[in-house]
């Protein structure tokens, strides 16, 4: 049955000399892949260019609940960036963020509040055009709101190591050695506790930044099966620096 849904593109990849399968998370339908047929054919009016890392997108799509890879016949730009395309630092995170989702989204069902959490923080990070060097690391840790293992915070100085394996701060170090000691860990908790619009507050270096997204990336594999390392993170470096 033809559908029109909403969408927020995740992942692309060739899968012929003409043809393209998309991974969109959708908001009626969470996680779906589509097989893009013609994408690169001079006439098709599914262009990879709607498919570019984390565009929001409108299209109508043939669903069969029995099938996993589902079909387009329409598609339009939802909201279109204004910075994101001509920003380098923007681009770098959104690579990265792209395929963090990629690698941690597993729902085939619908997730309201996640979809409208990918929304409204991507088009944060669009329309703002200065203070949004720390907006990835924000991201990173809101996500996990939304995927069941947000850190547990609390405003003691006194626990100031942050255990990654249990997800809380503590006053002395584990026995294991999934931990983060302070200043990093003392970041994260402030990196938690601010809102959007109070991040350049907190002061980082980019070799602070660098050292957390590879605590990140650690927590992740600690709380999601299967995760590995993002190849993207060298793209982030290489433009921070």
């Amino acid at each position: 049955m033809n559908e029109r849904l909403r969408g927020i593109v995740l992942q692309q990849h060739k899968y012929s000399d003409t043809s393209l399968i998309v991974k969109v998370f959708t908001e009626k339908h969470g996680l779906q892949s589509y097989m893009i047929k013609g994408a690169f054919g001079r006439r098709s009016k599914l262009r990879p260019a709607f498919f570019q890392p984390l565009t929001f997108i409108e299209f109508v799509a043939d669903i069969k609940s029995n099938r996993d890879l589902h079909f387009m016949s329409e598609i339009s730009i939802e909201t279109p960036f204004h910075s994101i395309p001509f920003d380098m630092q923007k681009n770098a995170m959104i690579l990265f963020i792209s395929e963090l989702l990629s690698k941690s989204i597993l729902e085939h069902e619908a997730n309201t509040n996640l979809f409208n959490f990918l929304h409204q923080s991507i088009q944060w990070l669009d329309l703002n055009l200065t203070n949004f060097a720390n907006f990835h690391l924000y991201f990173c840790f809101e996500l996990t709101r939304h995927l069941g293992f947000y850190p547990r915070l609390d405003r003691n100085e006194n626990q100031s190591i942050f255990d990654l394996s249990e997800g809380l701060f503590k006053s002395t170090a584990p026995a294991h050695g999934y931990y983060i000691e302070p200043p990093i860990s003392l970041n994260i908790r402030n990196i938690c506790l601010s809102k959007l619009e109070d991040l350049h507050e907190i002061e980082l270096t980019n070799i602070m930044r660098r050292e957390i997204i590879q605590d990140i990336i650690t927590y992740y594999k600690l709380h999601i099966p299967g995760f590995t390392g993002l190849k993207s993170v060298d793209v982030l470096k290489s433009v921070f620096e």
